[in-house]
């Protein structure tokens, strides 16, 4: 009696575990020999204990991390992971944590046949693995391995084919790349993992070109690697494992007996050897024992085949516990055994379990074509992010605007502080200032008027020269101390500009009441004059415009006005008549302008053009 067993490729049913959980078994630790039961009361001690504030985020992720995957068979780990789902989703730093999530719901999803969303899942968590920097960026996805594995156990040749197209330019150059250094270990191993599901799927679908093609990249591919033994160290034996049961496919499809067992002896010697990935080798041992079984019973041999199915059935390993290969490869060997020994009913009653559990998995396979539950899958995790995106929208709004009152407070009583600190400062600047200015009038004005008097006595009574001058000094002083006393007082410093403005009023009120054009000019306003310099600017600028009007009999007057570094330059001119030599020149108007310019320790000159108009140029020190 011929008994028929569903396949799959060697270690491929089981290919995809080891890639998914290489980076979590060492977190397992004690964890793997407890009881689901045992397991789930953990994760919710952990979850009082998250919630009580003893464990931090980081903390009870990665305890849950320890546990979660030994519950990928429980119908309530979704339950079991929610907290773990809204603490992962909810921070946009925890992206390897999300890339867990979603790699215990593609292992759910695997060992309850919804292999659609299993693909989702996987997709998703390569993602997250590539944003978190666990993944390389370039190259061929992880989950694309997962998707060809999947489609292959289900006898999907077609999509595997479609899926081989779509890659086959990006293993084609991987020998080239090989040799030149630029692929990494990892990246290997995909890609002979997907050759793998390939070659026994093309032998399947009796399709020995591509097959033939599949493993000739594999062969070009270990050249390289051998080339570079350092490199590749971590997985060449698995390099070697999976080409040489791609060899024994090869002879066992051309009914090579002995050849195919030689490859398969090769490949039992690898995967028992002590450079095979401890990590991996649980999984590749249990589906190479599986496949020497079906090899050597086919063939006669059932002592042989006896012996691989004890050392199966003898394995406790709990990556093998993520597979569903090893209840139901139990129950058909011990049917075929049985069966040949002549123990036909036991052999039936072993038999019809295996159809039980193959017809479950064959619904469960159907319904996930038929609802596209990767489809719903991606749905689903749709619709949980765009929640989740609302509500961090929200707390994000929340945040801001909460961010914002509080800086605008900041700011209104900085502002506030600042203009009651600089009011405050300008009040004891401006006190200081009347005090200087009251000492100023108050004491060394009666002094210098006391000397003024002593000096107007003296010029009564002998009269000289340098007593003349002493009087003109002392009323220097007086205007000075006068003019400081002012600047003092005053809280607005006079400039520049305030300067030509008064100017330029000035000359419109001429223009209006006598007809008399003007131009004026000035370069930069923003320096001070003192109470004195502005004062006799203004009278000297006076004088002048009145000398015009009465004298020069002038039509245009022009004033330039120019501060160039520590002086200030005035330059007027009119276009009228001018002054006659030795007589104007000598006028009380223009000995005052004189003298308020010395005053001023200034520079006068006057450029006269009899009849055609004069100039005057006057330079004082700037402050």
């Amino acid at each position: 009696m011929i008994m028929i067993r569903l396949k799959c490729p060697l270690s491929l049913q089981r290919q995809l575990f080891p890639f998914l959980l290489s980076f979590l078994v060492f977190a397992w630790g004690g964890a793997c020999a407890q009881r689901p039961d045992s397991l789930k009361q953990h994760l919710s001690g952990l979850l009082v204990l998250y919630q009580d504030h003893t464990l931090s985020d980081t903390a009870y992720l990665k305890a849950v991390d320890s546990a979660a995957p030994l519950l990928v068979h429980d119908d309530s780990l979704e339950q079991l992971l929610s907290t773990y789902r809204q603490i992962a989703f909810g921070n946009k730093r925890l992206g390897a944590y999300r890339a867990n999530y979603y790699t215990d719901l593609a292992l759910y999803s695997y060992n309850k046949n919804k292999y659609g969303s299993a693909i989702y899942y996987s997709e998703r968590n390569n993602e997250e693995k590539t944003k978190a920097g666990l993944f390389e960026k370039n190259g061929i996805p992880r989950s694309e391995l997962f998707a060809i594995t999947v489609y292959y156990n289900n006898k999907d040749y077609k999509r595997v084919f479609s899926k081989y197209d779509s890659l086959r330019p990006a293993l084609e150059s991987l020998p080239a790349a090989i040799s030149s250094g630029k692929v990494s270990s990892s990246q290997a191993y995909i890609a002979f993992g997907i050759l793998n599901s390939v070659v026994y799927a093309s032998y399947n679908a009796k399709d020995t070109v591509r097959a033939n093609e599949g493993i000739l990249i594999c062969e070009k591919m270990l050249e390289g690697i051998r080339k570079q033994p350092e490199k590749f160290r971590d997985l060449g034996t698995v390099y070697d494992y999976i080409y040489h049961t791609l060899g024994y496919a090869r002879e066992k499809y051309l009914n090579h007996f002995g050849q195919a067992q030689d490859f398969l002896q090769q490949a039992i010697h690898e995967v028992r050897s002590p450079g095979f990935p401890p990590n991996y080798q649980p999984a590749y041992t249990e589906e190479l024992y599986a496949e020497v079984f079906d090899f050597y019973f086919e063939h006669g041999k059932k002592d042989s085949a006896q012996h691989y199915l004890d050392l199966v059935r003898a394995m406790q390993d709990s990556l093998v516990k993520f597979s569903n290969l090893e209840q139901s490869f139990l129950l058909e060997g011990s049917s075929k055994l049985l069966a040949s020994n002549g123990h036909f009913e036991a052999a039936y009653n072993d038999l019809r379990k295996v159809y039980q559990m193959k017809d479950s998995s064959f619904y469960s396979v159907s319904a996930d074509k038929d609802n596209n539950l990767y489809a719903l899958a991606k749905e689903e995790n749709t619709h949980n992010e765009l929640l989740r995106a609302e509500a961090q929208k929200r707390q994000a709004e929340q945040f801001n605007n909460l961010f914002f009152f509080i800086l605008a407070l900041l700011l209104f009583g900085s502002v506030a502080a600042f203009l009651i600190y600089r009011s405050v400062q300008r009040q004891r600047l401006l006190n200081l200032r009347l005090s200087l200015a009251r000492n100023f009038h108050d004491e060394i004005g009666p002094m210098l008027l006391y000397a003024s008097t002593l000096v107007k006595k003296e010029a009564e009574t002998n009269a000289s020269p340098w007593v003349e001058d002493l009087r003109i000094q002392i009323l220097r002083i007086m205007e000075a101390v006068r003019g400081i006393s002012h600047d003092l007082k005053s809280s607005d410093m006079s400039t520049v500009q305030t300067f030509y403005k008064d100017v330029l009023s000035l000359l419109e009120k001429i223009r209006t009441s006598t007809g008399i054009d003007f131009t004026a000019k000035i370069n930069t306003g923003n320096r001070v004059l003192s109470h004195l310099q502005y004062t006799n600017l203004r009278k000297i600028v006076d004088e002048l415009i009145t000398n015009s009007i009465k004298h020069a009999d002038c039509s245009l007057i022009t004033i330039d006005i120019k501060t160039a570094e520590q002086h200030l330059r005035v330059n007027y001119l009119d276009n009228g008549k001018g002054m006659l030599s030795g007589g104007q020149t000598e006028g009380i108007g223009l000995q005052n302008i004189q003298e308020r310019v010395r005053s001023l320790n200034g520079d006068f000159q006057l450029y006269n053009a009899w009849p055609e108009g004069y100039s005057i140029d006057i330079s004082i020190p700037l402050l």
